[in-house]
């Protein structure tokens, strides 16, 4: 094998090396250049031998790129990193490292220099866009909106982004290098579940996550949060850290809160909807029950009196049955209505001082022959000689007559009710007891709502619509007291207490003397309604009722009471009594115009007058057709005195509400009487008002 000439191998050896390679001599001229620097630069061998490199490359000086080789030729050796370099000959940009030595002969004498160029370009641009896609890293994991930390080998806080800070409050220099059980950062009850999952990215069984848990903030806070783990592990497997990415959940987990709280209440909504229904059909199917009744004994013996099938043995008894029956409706009706006034807040009081002996007293007495009837022994236990409280007379016999009358129902026959009366310190106490049938456990604490019953089944063993108890409690509440409901169970009996505020002057023996003058007063109140019939004897009374039952009924009772009755049908027709002349011949001509004299008592046209006075009250019904009660009263206001313009009126109605009773005092009435009145209330009223005139 031929060897090569050594300046052709030389050539031959820089001709193959994948950098550029030129040499350069003490004047900086180039004295050898390869292949790869031709294909660098684009200029060729023979362009650049002999001639300056800063002649040839005039950004050598620009870049500061002669120093290199200055000091190769002073003897030291150097390397230039990331020059960047232009070509203007071919265009040709980029970066190159450069590595600079002496050049030395035989002698060891330094004779110039050599240069090794790599071209970093592409390495460069890798870089570059390595390096900006770390920067765009770096930008999103400090501008994000989750909590960027980052966990060593040992489970250290080795970065804490500034939304971490922002987060949870601590800065940087405070927990890095920090374990997580070196700062109470956990909740308590979450740092367990945290444990368990720190272990499983320790050992590799986790590579990736999500964990729910608990955070406190440095100023105490909880936050509820997402921690979304990413563990990164060497070739050989190792640990190498833990990256977490945290979002605070907090708004989101209390609305989720919130959300199933709103969902159990309206679940809890729907159960009361669904019982108010219930509860609601029940009521109506009672309701029904209780008004449909009493009209069994009612319609029965009426139609049996009237086709003349009661004997004189059976008529007392008929009569009786129909008129407890009656007052049984009438009682219904008057819960239902007070029901109402309480539900809309329009139950009013007429406080004033009230002795609960004497209503106890009364109450017995009302309440003895239906006791009676189921022999049941009604008694009182009450030593005082007054017991004065301040309150709603008619409300307080109210409070009194359902619970006595509730504890007749619920005691079978053979058993007993007691009333007892006491006063214990600033309060009077009345206690009803019986040997009834007692109230469950479970039942105990709705005794007092409003419709609801033990038994509310086709099959309850007792009537009523489960509201006298409910009106009892309201009303001892609004007289400031309390109601109590105790029981020992089924079988055990019952027993309610009601514990009413005394009156001041019962409290403070000073004002006995006063107690002494308002206990006389209602004694000879009493006594004057007794007499009140005599007040209405020779009045002359303008019934106006568009019902001929009632009209007849009413006619026929203020007859029996020696009044002189004008009943019409209508409020035209009580106008043209009120306007035409007080002759009998020209009443006569009216017709549907019924006087009642005496005992005779018809209502047919035509009639005549039984007196040629304008009459000295009236009584009208509201719910009229054509022109109501309102507007009759409005008009008979507008007429002149001689004409009956300030005459006396009563307005006797089913419309018995507050509002009711309000309007027709504003329409010019003086008194507001509802249906079904009991005739000495009706008697008493009149009298009230003729005597008032006199």
């Amino acid at each position: 094998m031929t060897a090569l000439p050594e300046d052709l191998f030389l050539t031959r050896m820089l001709d193959a090396s994948v950098d550029g390679i030129f040499t350069f001599d003490r004047g900086c001229r180039y004295t050898s250049w390869n292949q790869v620097m031709e294909r660098l630069s684009g200029i060729a061998r023979e362009d650049v031998l002999g001639k300056n490199a800063f002649d040839v490359f005039h950004f050598l000086k620009e870049t500061g790129e002669d120093k290199y080789f200055f000091a190769a030729l002073g003897g030291e050796s150097t390397v230039s990193e990331n020059r960047p370099y232009i070509v203007p000959e071919t265009g040709r940009e980029g970066f190159f490292k450069g590595y600079y030595s002496p050049l030395r002969d035989q002698q060891n004498e330094i004779v110039g220099g050599i240069a090794i160029i790599r071209d970093i370009t592409e390495q460069k641009r890798a870089e570059d866009v390595a390096h900006d896609a770390y920067q765009r890293a770096i930008f999103h994991v400090v501008n994000s909106p989750l909590a960027v930390i980052e966990w060593d080998t040992d489970f250290r806080v080795s970065r804490w982004s500034e939304s971490a800070e922002r987060l949870f409050g601590w800065r940087a220099e405070e927990v890095l290098g920090k374990h997580v059980r070196d700062w109470h950062f956990v909740f308590d009850e979450d740092v367990d579940a945290v444990e368990q999952v720190t272990n499983r990215q320790r050992v590799g069984e986790e590579l990736q996550g999500v964990l729910n848990n608990r955070n406190y903030t440095k100023g105490g806070a909880v936050l509820y949060c997402e921690w979304y783990n990413s563990v990164l592990r060497d070739e050989a497997g190792n640990l190498v850290s833990v990256l977490s990415q945290v979002l605070d959940v907090t708004a989101r987990k209390l609305g989720e809160e919130e959300r199933a709280a709103l969902l159990l209440r309206e679940r809890d909504a729907r159960r009361q909807a669904q019982e108010s229904d219930r509860l609601k059909d029940e009521f109506l199917a009672t309701l029904s029950h209780e008004l449909r009744t009493p009209l069994v004994s009612i319609l029965g013996w009426a139609t049996m009196i009237r086709k003349g099938e009661v004997d004189e043995a059976l008529f007392d008894r008929a009569i009786e049955t129909i008129e407890r029956n009656a007052r049984s409706q009438a009682r219904l009706i008057d819960d239902l209505l007070d029901v109402s006034r309480i539900i809309t807040g329009n139950l009013r009081l007429d406080i004033r001082a009230i002795d609960l002996v004497s209503v106890v007293g009364a109450a017995k007495d009302g309440l003895l022959p239906t006791a009676e009837a189921k022999r049941i022994v009604l008694q009182t236990e009450c030593e005082l000689e007054s017991c004065l409280v301040k309150g709603d007379p008619n409300r307080l016999r109210q409070v009194i007559w359902n619970l006595v009358l509730n504890a007749i129902k619920f005691t079978p026959r053979g058993g007993s009710v007691t009333v007892g009366l006491e006063c214990v310190e600033s309060y009077a106490r009345l206690k009803v007891r019986d040997t009834g049938e007692g109230i469950a456990p479970e039942f105990l604490p709705y005794v007092f709502d409003r419709f609801r019953q033990a038994e509310g089944t086709v099959t309850r063993r007792q009537g009523g619509l489960g509201l006298g108890l409910a009106v009892v409690r309201h009303l001892v509440e609004l007289h400031g007291g309390n109601v109590l409901a105790e029981s020992g169970g089924p079988g055990q009996g019952s027993t309610f207490t009601v514990d009413l505020p005394l009156a001041e002057d019962r409290r403070d023996p000073a004002h006995s003397e006063k107690r002494r003058q308002v206990i006389e007063r209602r004694h000879n109140a009493r006594a004057e309604g007794q007499v009140g019939a005599s007040g209405i004897l020779g009045a002359t009374v303008l019934l106006v009722e568009d019902d001929d039952d009632s009209r007849r009924l009413l006619a026929l009772m203020l007859e029996r009471q020696g009044a002189n009755v004008i009943s019409v049908a209508s409020s035209f027709e009580a106008l043209n009594v009120l306007v035409s002349p007080a002759s009998g011949s020209d009443r006569a001509k009216e017709p549907l115009v019924t006087t009642v004299t005496g005992s005779d008592h018809v209502d047919a046209p035509p009639v005549t007058s039984g007196s040629d006075r304008s009459p000295d009250i009236i009584i009208s019904d509201i719910g009229m057709p054509e022109e109501d009660g309102y507007e009759l009263m409005l008009k008979v206001r507008a007429l002149p005195l001689e004409q009956g313009g300030l005459v006396p009126a009563i307005a006797l109605t089913g419309y018995a509400t507050r509002k009711d009773r309000e309007r027709a005092l504003a329409a010019g009435y003086q008194l507001h009487l509802a249906k079904p009145v009991e005739p000495a209330d009706l008697v008493a009223a009149i009298a009230s008002l003729v005597a008032r005139k006199s």
